[in-house]
């Protein structure tokens, strides 16, 4: 004899399994306010999209990067990716190590991040 309990369990596995549709992201789209949107909106037409550098050959990078790390230089980097809207994927911090083709590049977050060189369009040496 099957309790209430096992019905319920029965009828809920039954729902989920036939009759539940998840909607994924869209379920979340009301927690957004006009005002965060029009926020979100504004701040990304504020974004002025860098000027694309000319690209330099691999030895040329490691060697602005050594320098860099030895003088304790911050540098600012162009990969070969690009964000959405055709915006170069770019970032500045200081050079913090290397291992083998990697280089570690601590941003003004303090987070590092680990770039292989191959990854790296341009290098632009900063001052302190």
């Amino acid at each position: 004899m099957s309790t209430s309990r096992e019905k319920a369990e029965a009828l809920a596995e039954q729902f989920f399994k036939h009759d539940y549709h998840d909607r994924g992201m869209l379920k979340w789209a009301g927690y957004f306010l006009s005002d965060h949107t029009s926020a979100l909106k504004q701040n990304k037409q504020n974004v002025k999209p860098e000027i694309l550098q000319a690209a330099q050959a691999l030895d040329q990078v490691s060697e602005l990067l050594a320098d860099a790390w030895e003088h304790h230089l911050r540098v600012h980097l162009q990969l070969n990716q690009l964000q959405e809207s055709e915006i170069v994927e770019s970032m500045t911090g200081l050079v913090v190590g290397f291992y083998d083709n990697v280089i570690g590049i601590q941003g003004v977050d303090e987070k590092i991040n680990n770039i292989e060189l191959t990854e790296i369009r341009n290098v632009e040496l900063l001052a302190r």
